[in-house]
């Protein structure tokens, strides 16, 4: 039994050792050499048909072109040159200028710590506070929405017509397929809660 105890601990570190190494060695091949990237490029195309989403002439088999489209009722430009940058375009959601904007020069608080946190920058009148505040079903999907992609996320914007969403992916930007396939679906849905704010 004491031979057991002494071979965990170096039996352990090995595989801390693995996984640590397992990590960075991704990091490294994907990220540093740029293979994520090349991937991306190769993949991207295939993920953006599924939602219909037309392929700009700009495409090189060095970089990628720009993809616009709609789905869901909304105008998508996918930009993954320009700070690997999903733009998802609707109607005017009155009142919803004030979130972008440092006019009344009011704390936005919405009664909700996940939400303010993650917009923590924006300030709001008082009136669009509780107009949030009050919309439970758009509070409850922004905060899974922020859990889910704040790690990947470079920036996130809401203005009364758009929703900006920049990746932070590489060396050079770019945007995986898998997670343009993800987070299309959750863009739609916010603005779909954005627009049912009375």
């Amino acid at each position: 039994m004491a031979f057991l105890g002494e071979l965990i601990i170096p039996v352990a570190t090995i595989i801390v050792g693995l996984l640590f190494f397992w990590g960075l060695s991704e990091l490294f091949f994907l990220d540093i050499l740029g293979l994520g990237r090349r991937k991306a490029i190769h993949q991207l195309p295939k993920a953006a048909k599924k939602f219909g989403f037309k392929e700009d002439k700009s495409k090189t088999s060095h970089n990628y072109g720009k993809y616009t489209g709609t789905y869901g009722g909304y105008n998508f430009v996918v930009n993954p040159e320009s700070s690997a940058t999903i733009e998802l375009h609707m109607d005017p959601v009155p009142g919803l200028e004030e979130i972008a904007t440092y006019r009344k020069q009011t704390n936005f608080d919405s009664g909700n710590n996940g939400f303010d946190g993650f917009l923590k920058t924006r300030l709001a009148s008082d009136d669009l506070g509780r107009k949030l505040r009050d919309a439970t079903p758009f509070l409850e999907h922004t905060v899974q929405f922020v859990k889910r992609w704040k790690r990947p996320c470079n920036y996130f914007q809401i203005y009364k017509d758009t929703i900006y969403f920049s990746f932070k992916y590489g060396m050079g930007h770019y945007i995986p397929a898998s997670v343009l396939e993800e987070i299309v679906p959750d863009l739609v849905k916010l603005a779909d809660l954005l627009q049912a704010i009375p």
